[in-house]
């Protein structure tokens, strides 16, 4: 009997201190929930620091969407700004061309007045025959003309066209019995064949420094003809019986020994040739 009420009253104090444990737990668990309220609404820290961190990213999120905008703004500002210098440019330069050529009209081309080849005309003293665009032939002189002295020229104006007289032509002034002196310019390359002969009152010629080539019987029987000044340097062709018939005793002078070797071989024994 003394047992038995023992083991009941073991079972009570079980049961009262498992009563005690759960009572216990569960004010725990309460005080615990208390105070986890009560951290999360007193702790504005951890609440503030999200909240800033999530302004921060808006405002970085908006500072580099605000870059991004003003570097394409302005880089849309630089590339209108340099198409409208570059248009601006382009529309000055064409004002300014326009402006140019507006100043300053283009002149018209003189129209080309020139002779056709073959064609003749009198200048003063002596007719000439037109050679190519801008050179002629002298042939001899204008009609009732007779002068002492023959003083060729090195250019002619004929109706506003300028020709070089680059020849004497052929048989010039063949039997002109007028003609004492003859001074040949240097514009004349070419003395033609029988330019002057049978002058029989010729007594000096002068033959200047561009006459390259004096053709055959040019100064044939020309019987008074006795000095003979060849100042060309370039001449290299005499023709056969250029000097012949001239007075005996005439002298030929040269400026260089290759002119005077070519003379020496191109006239007669009793023509004697010096050296200037």
């Amino acid at each position: 009997m003394k047992k038995l009420k023992e083991r009941k009253s073991t079972k009570t104090i079980l049961a009262i201190a498992l009563s005690v444990v759960f009572f216990t737990s569960a004010i725990s668990t309460a005080v615990f929930a208390v105070n986890g309220d009560e951290s999360s609404e007193s702790d504005p820290t951890t609440s503030s620091s999200v909240v800033q961190d999530s302004d921060s990213s808006d405002t970085s999120s908006d500072s580099s969407s605000e870059s991004s905008s003003d570097s394409s703004s302005d880089s849309s500002s630089d590339n209108s700004s340099q198409s409208s210098s570059e248009s601006s440019s382009d529309n000055n330069s064409s004002s300014t061309s326009q402006q140019s050529t507006t100043a300053t009209p283009v002149k018209p081309e003189t129209p080309n007045n020139s002779l056709a080849v073959g064609t003749k005309f009198t200048v003063g003293n002596y007719m000439y025959m037109v050679k190519g665009e801008n050179s002629v032939s002298l042939k001899g002189f204008a009609k009732n003309v007779s002068l002492s002295t023959v003083d060729i020229k090195t250019k002619v104006t004929y109706k506003g066209v300028t020709y070089n007289i680059t020849k004497i032509g052929t048989e010039a002034f063949k039997g002109e019995n007028g003609i004492k002196k003859v001074i040949i310019r240097p514009s004349i390359t070419d003395i033609g064949k029988r330019a002057f002969l049978q002058c029989k009152n010729i007594t000096k010629v002068r033959i200047k420094t561009g006459t390259k080539i004096i053709r055959k019987g040019a100064f044939r029987y020309c019987s008074k003809l006795k000095t003979i000044n060849i100042t060309s340097t370039v001449l290299t062709d005499i023709r056969e019986n250029v000097f012949n018939g001239i007075k005996s005793g005439a002298v030929v002078n040269v400026m260089n020994e290759p002119v005077r070797t070519l003379v020496k071989a191109n006239i007669p024994k009793n023509v004697t040739v010096n050296m200037m």
